[in-house]
């Protein structure tokens, strides 16, 4: 196993730490062996042994399935108001009322249970869902896209159901728990008092998440323009991805309200912050140059430190992700309607000279790419590319988004369109990049190519201007050229960088899966290297 791929698993083994009120632990103890012991010690500045009956002395502890006993070393174990993650596979704990009173007992509060989906294991956990949380219930058991036709909503409404049931039941396993030590002296763990007879006490939600992150949006809440201060707050958290750079999304609800008003995005790791101060760069710039903000683009509320880890804040956008209404009726609407949109961010800016945007914006690509795939290049096909693109001169800059991907461009309730992930937006960048990017995935999803892998012959056909893909792509282009100032014959220059700036970022995932230089083999699997060779073949 190479090194990134065993960082990756450690490092999700701990994603349940962005609930903790710190997700940086400075002392901890593990009461379970195996990888949660390995990958606890990732995450905590130092261990103590529990074989030495550790007393005071850490603000995180550990364990799977405990018994009473280890439940009161736990506690024992802990600062005043440390707290304590618990793992239950077992049907037998009695679900979350069933193990919030062995909690109680042993001498912990606030007690919040979590549903996380463990596929394939909870090292690669995909979410981790408040199960007291009516508004974040509700969300989950109802995103997706809309089912289409009687039978499939049936079955939607049944697999709901039948979740619910084995939620209420306990069977809906695992339940990981967040605690925090009860530090009220009037309240003994050993006494019967505290025993699975005491009345029930309901928590407050997600009462020890980042406590710095609470302070924050219970403070600021108001003056977002977000209506009254929510006594109750909800924090589901997504954790999917395949590498260790992957951010980590939570939604925060108002409970009840089950529509999310804050989306805070976290880095797993420490090199992961970059896209994310971009991210929080390009909103901010954004909203500076147009003061009513971009329709679709999500609105910076901070970007901080919370909890020793840099947190960006931003209001949520939702809706169906746009691949899921690809149809043959549907295909050249959504295109126009991304266009539109894309031109609308654009605006029709004064065309720059070559030298506002060659030495920033093309020369560093066409010199990374030469460097990172030299070995598998043709070297008269970049200089081929590179005399096409010296042919233009002036370009409208518009902001880049770099991401619009059918999947991170949604379809509100209202029927507008919004996007996600700004990380790696660039605000005075090259135009159409994004809508060439975006008319060929979409072009991917109506072909099926996303299933069969047959990129090429997908991106082929779309070249074609008899085909629906093709027609519409053609389309596009040209309204949109139209709408930012652009002139026709800069678009096939601006059609092969694209596919060169997606493979220098398709380069660095080929590192961080081989965890070094990727193998001739494995560069000539680029996907964006062959969009690119297509292009220069057949693009004219």
């Amino acid at each position: 196993m190479n090194e990134e791929k065993q960082r990756n698993q450690l490092l999700r083994r701990v994603d349940w730490r962005f609930l903790l009120p710190c997700p940086t632990p400075t002392v901890g103890i593990c009461f379970a062996g195996g990888s949660l012991a390995t990958a606890v010690r990732q995450i905590c500045q130092r261990m103590a042994d529990p074989r030495h009956g550790v007393h005071e002395e850490c603000d995180l502890a550990v364990s799977i399935n405990p018994s009473h006993s280890t439940l009161l070393a736990a506690r024992e174990a802990l600062q005043p108001n440390g707290c304590c993650y618990v793992e239950w596979y077992t049907p037998f704990a009695g679900g979350a009322d069933g193990i919030r009173r062995r909690m109680e007992a042993a001498g912990f509060d606030h007690v919040t249970c979590y549903w996380s989906w463990p596929w394939p294991s909870l090292a690669c956990a995909h979410l981790w869902l408040p199960l007291e949380a009516p508004g974040a219930l509700h969300h989950f058991l109802t995103r997706g896209p809309a089912a289409q036709g009687a039978i499939r909503r049936a079955g939607r409404a049944i697999r709901r159901q039948v979740w619910l049931l084995a939620a209420w039941a306990g069977l809906a396993l695992p339940i990981c728990v967040i605690a925090r030590k009860r530090t009220d002296p009037e309240h003994d763990p050993n006494s019967p008092c505290e025993s699975t007879g005491s009345v029930r006490r309901r928590p407050r939600l997600n009462a020890v998440m980042n406590s710095d992150l609470v302070a924050t949006v219970q403070t600021e809440w108001t003056s977002w323009g977000m209506g009254p201060t929510p006594s109750q707050l909800s924090w589901f958290l997504l954790t999917g991805g395949f590498r260790s750079s992957n951010k980590i999304v939570a939604l925060l609800f108002a409970e009840p309200n089950p529509r999310p008003q804050l989306v805070i995005k976290l880095p797993r790791v420490p090199e992961s912050s970059p896209a994310l101060a971009n991210e929080a760069s390009i909103l901010r710039t954004l909203h500076s140059l147009r003061p009513g903000g971009i329709v679709g683009a999500p609105r910076l509320l901070f970007w901080r430190e919370h909890g020793g880890v840099m947190t960006l804040g931003e209001t949520a956008v939702t809706g169906a992700a746009l691949f899921t209404r690809v149809r043959r009726t549907t295909y050249r609407s959504l295109a126009l309607r991304a266009t539109a949109w894309q031109a609308a961010l654009g605006g029709r800016p004064v065309p720059s000279p070559r030298a506002a945007w060659w030495g920033r914006l093309v020369e560093p690509v066409l010199t990374e790419i030469h460097e990172c795939f030299g070995a598998v290049l043709d070297r008269g096909k970049l200089d081929e590319t590179r005399a096409i693109l010296a042919s233009i001169d002036g370009l409208p800059l518009v902001c880049e988004q770099r991401d619009f991907s059918p999947w991170n461009v949604l379809i509100t309730e209202s029927g507008a369109l919004a996007v996600l992930d700004w990380e790696s937006a660039e605000i005075q960048g090259l135009p159409a990049l994004d809508l060439i990017y975006f008319l060929t995935y979409l072009a991917f999803f109506l072909d099926g190519a996303i299933g069969s892998g047959r990129f090429q012959q997908s991106y082929h056909a779309s070249l074609d201007p008899t085909t629906l893909t093709g027609r519409v792509r053609s389309e596009c282009l040209a309204h949109y050229a139209e709408l930012v100032g652009l002139q026709p014959d800069a678009l096939y220059p601006l059609r092969l960088i694209v596919w060169l700036l997606h493979a220098r970022s398709e380069y660095s995932r080929f590192v961080a899966d081989a965890g070094g230089r990727p193998t001739p083999a494995t560069l000539r699997r680029s996907l964006f290297i062959g969009l690119w060779e297509e292009e220069l073949r057949h693009g004219l």
